[in-house]
């Protein structure tokens, strides 16, 4: 029977006792030398897998992919296709790419990001609870209004610390988020914004609006009557405005991010409507209640945020729409 080699000291095991054998028998065995580095390559191997693992786990964190946006099932008002180009290359593909300095790249990524549009759309999953009017009802429907009140408190908890994430990493320039403002600066941004448009002022819609509703308040306001003149006002507030979603997203470029909130504003509106000759026209002037699920947002370029605008309006959430989505998430 072979003596016992202890690797590590150089002993010889031979019947119980232990002597020193005269060379470093690690370091001249061929065989032994060949498992050694074939355990460190399959160590390293291993390593390197987990350690991508974590890159990709906290690049999905940091930087959600904003294009999906584009193409969410909660897409209820507005629907825009000139959002963020979605490049989908193979990996092949990706090697051909001709490199480019990363200080380079960075900067000339962020001034593209800064001169493209800021009309991106919803954000993906944004959830609106609907009103109590319609609600499922707790007797008829119980399952359905579990179902939706769950999925609901999902979302906002996930919001929440998406929000406190995208806080902490642009903590560097001091950014505020102020979620007692939220409400105060939709009620004031939707007075400005009707008013503008009944006025027909369009310099100030441009400050105020992203590009998908200037284009159609500029829009309506070029196809008007000529001499008309027209007048929006608020009568009064039926009930307090209220923050239904709150949520931030980080852009693919450094220092790049996206806030949105959707406000309920209810109130008593009135629009009229003047000929040239000073008279009425028929059908305008009448009081209304409206309920208004107003969407604002501000973009973060370079680690400064812009300020607020408004990006329309939009519905309330159903139990069917959440149900399509989960539908076309697992085709």
């Amino acid at each position: 029977m072979p003596p016992n080699v202890d690797v590590l000291t150089g002993h010889v095991d031979i019947g119980g006792s232990r002597e020193p054998t005269n060379r470093p028998y690690y370091f001249t065995d061929p065989d032994l030398i060949k498992k050694f580095w074939a355990s460190f390559k399959i160590m390293g191997r291993s390593l390197r897998h987990s350690l991508d693992r974590i890159a990709n786990m906290a690049h999905f964190i940091r930087r959600p992919a904003l294009g999906l946006a584009l193409r969410s099932p909660f897409l209820q008002s507005r629907f825009f296709s000139h959002g963020l180009p979605r490049c989908a290359f193979s990996n092949r593909e990706q090697a051909q790419q001709p490199r480019i300095p990363s200080e380079r790249s960075i900067r000339i990524a962020s001034k593209e990001m800064s001169q493209m549009t800021s009309d991106f759309g919803l954000l993906p999953d944004t959830i609106i609870a609907p009103s109590s009017a319609n609600r499922p009802s707790l007797l008829a429907s119980p399952n359905a209004l579990a179902k939706l009140q769950w999925t609901r408190l999902k979302r906002k908890a996930a919001d929440l610390l998406i929000m406190t994430i995208y806080r902490w990493s642009h903590r560097k320039h001091g950014l505020k988020i102020h979620f007692r403002k939220t409400a105060p600066t939709a009620v004031a941004l939707h007075q400005q914004m009707y008013t503008a448009f009944a006025a027909g002022n369009v310099e100030l819609l441009k400050k105020i609006t992203c590009e998908g509703l200037y284009d159609s308040f500029t829009s309506r306001i070029h196809t008007r009557p000529r001499g008309e003149r027209w007048k929006w006002e608020v009568i009064k507030y039926t009930s307090r405005p209220r923050v239904m979603s709150n949520r931030a997203a980080t852009l693919p470029v450094d220092d790049a991010g996206i806030r949105q909130a959707v406000v309920r504003i209810c109130s008593k509106q009135r629009l009229s409507r003047y000929k040239s000759d000073g008279s009425l026209v028929p059908g305008t002037g009448e009081e209304r209640d409206v309920m208004e699920y107003v969407v604002i947002q501000r973009m973060l370029w370079e680690g400064k945020e812009n300020d607020w605008m408004v990006w329309g309006t939009t519905e309330e959430t159903t139990l069917e729409a959440i149900e399509e989505a989960k539908r076309k998430a697992l085709e």
